[in-house]
């Protein structure tokens, strides 16, 4: 599954997540952003577990990244997909970090670290409180709940641990399984957008369910 909302694999404005969608609003840097910090405990249900990017994941990402699913989803998704690709985005990640613009996360298997997805929070907007969560999973990896698992975990992190108000999510209309997940996660449905914009595609229009969840039930 992904979601449309944003590209937790390579672009601020992006559709992805074998489930999400990312927003296609400008990239602008609010004052003052906050250093984003990593987790203060290990984040994992004891199935999955979320841990930050590294180079070692490369190969994985890539092969990840050949599946036709996710790029049907993910709109922003380099295609072909090389090694490059996966290498260049990964190794963004922590200056990232440092500036307060994105929290990328490789989903993973508790027991082995076998990297099963991605999750990433970007289109932070610090004064209001805000960002945007994006998420894929492999394809031998689905139907056993691991983007519910992440993006649940990836939630209560985001709104605990760094304080945000929102978190907003975005589907392409047709992309039931994402919505299935973000309706698990408690993200409920604000709107649906026919003429969804992405700065990176700037001649297209999506159509686009958009989801939230706040920090204190609606």
């Amino acid at each position: 599954m992904t979601s449309l909302l944003q590209d937790p694999i390579h672009s601020n404005d992006a559709v992805t997540g074998t489930g999400a969608i990312v927003s296609g609003r400008d990239n602008a840097i609010s004052p003052a952003m906050p250093l984003i910090d990593p987790p203060v405990k290990p984040l994992t249900d004891g199935v999955v577990l979320l841990r930050p990017f590294t180079l070692d994941d490369v190969a994985s990402v890539t092969n990840a990244c050949q599946d036709p699913g996710i790029h049907r989803w993910t709109l922003t998704l380099p295609w072909p997909y090389r090694e490059h690709h996966a290498r260049d985005w990964i190794a963004t990640h922590e200056e990232n970090r440092a500036q307060g613009t994105s929290g990328q996360f490789a989903v993973v298997d508790a027991a082995d670290d076998r990297l099963l997805g991605s999750l990433g929070f970007d289109q932070f907007d610090w004064e209001i409180s805000t960002a945007i969560v994006g998420y894929w999973v492999a394809a031998s990896e689905r139907n056993r709940g691991v983007a519910t698992r992440a993006l649940l975990l990836g939630t209560s992190w985001a709104l605990e641990e760094l304080g945000l108000s929102e978190l907003q999510l975005m589907t392409l209309i047709g992309n039931i399984a994402s919505e299935r997940v973000a309706q698990k996660a408690a993200f409920v449905m604000i709107a649906e957008i026919t003429d969804h914009r992405i700065a990176t595609v700037p001649d297209q229009r999506f159509h686009i369910k958009k989801w939230k969840r706040s920090a204190r039930p609606a």
